[in-house]
């Protein structure tokens, strides 16, 4: 009799080992999630009067967005454009968040407004597209990111209006609005259909902003129509949390997974693979270098005059 009570002891031992394993775990890769990515705006004005005593004044790209612009579930742009035109010259703050949208972008726009960036970078809406249809009802993502209402089309143009103005009217930064990537690859989805709508809207507002317009989703619909993508799950199989955990818990590059998956521009329907995110760093790369030498040309008619 003893010998079974000190045996169902262990197990119970074990099962209570087991779990609280599994609980720590999940906590560790949700932090590992939604941690801030590095020199984020709070990072950066925490550092502010150290960066600008030891080096000397390098311009600032402030980068806005959710995931796909925070870089840990999606490949990194933002790393991918520091590769191409180094860090003499400019430093990169990332204020991507993941799961935001463009509510969540003007409750923290105070601390992007504060960088004093010279460039911005917008690339938001895929969140807010998704919600509206209601693509993945994840529980999770709406405990952590709460919104006080369902996204609309209409909700979201007040919101990127109201972020550009206020960009606009409270830096001298010169700011580009990136249209959003594809969500899935397949043409006739709705949700691949939702975010050519969004993008249109996009548009729409950086022509009323007087801003320029970065043609992300034009671009990516005119590869995949180019290069036949077969993805091997649906669109409405949401394979986010998949993918976070053979990329965090096992090791796997995004891009491998992007090909176990059969994506030719995505990850899991919604991120980025590496070629997606080339294509998205190459637009910024452009506008970047056109802006640097418009300004050069003024400066030089300035001291001409």
């Amino acid at each position: 009799m003893k010998t079974i009570y000190y045996i169902m002891i262990i197990v119970l031992g074990i099962i209570i080992f087991l779990i609280a394993l599994i609980l720590l775990t999940y906590k560790i890769f949700l932090n590992k999630i939604y941690q801030r990515p590095k020199n984020n705006p709070i990072e950066f004005l925490k550092k502010k009067k150290e960066r600008n005593s030891k080096k000397p004044k390098r311009k600032r790209i402030v980068f806005v967005g959710d995931s796909l612009t925070h870089g840990n579930l999606s490949s990194n742009y933002i790393e991918l454009v520091a590769e191409k035109i180094g860090e003499e010259k400019f430093e990169y703050i990332n204020a991507g968040i993941n799961a935001h949208t463009t509510y969540n972008i003007l409750e923290r726009i105070e601390n992007i407004i504060a960088c004093d960036p010279d460039f911005i970078i917008v690339l938001i809406g895929t969140n807010d597209a998704n919600r509206e249809i209601e693509l993945y009802n994840n529980i999770l993502v709406k405990r952590v990111i709460e919104l006080p209402r369902k996204p609309t089309k209409k909700w979201f143009t007040e919101n990127l209006m109201e972020i550009g103005t206020r960009l606009k009217k409270e830096t001298n930064a010169k700011i580009a609005i990136c249209s959003i990537p594809p969500v899935g690859e397949d043409p006739k989805h709705k949700a691949f259909k939702q975010s050519v709508e969004y993008s249109r809207i996009i548009k729409e507002i950086a022509i009323k902003l007087e801003v320029s317009y970065l043609p992300v989703n034009e671009k990516m619909l005119e590869y995949l129509k180019e290069n036949s993508p077969k993805p091997k799950y649906p669109v409405e199989q949401r394979l986010v949390e998949k993918t976070a955990m053979k990329h965090f818990l096992l090791g796997k590059s995004l891009d491998k997974i992007s090909k176990e998956h059969g994506f030719e521009l995505l990850i899991d329907h919604v991120h980025l693979n590496t070629k997606g995110a080339t294509m998205i760093a190459k637009l910024i790369v452009e506008f970047l270098k056109a802006e640097e030498k418009r300004l050069k040309k003024l400066d030089s008619r300035m001291v001409l005059s």
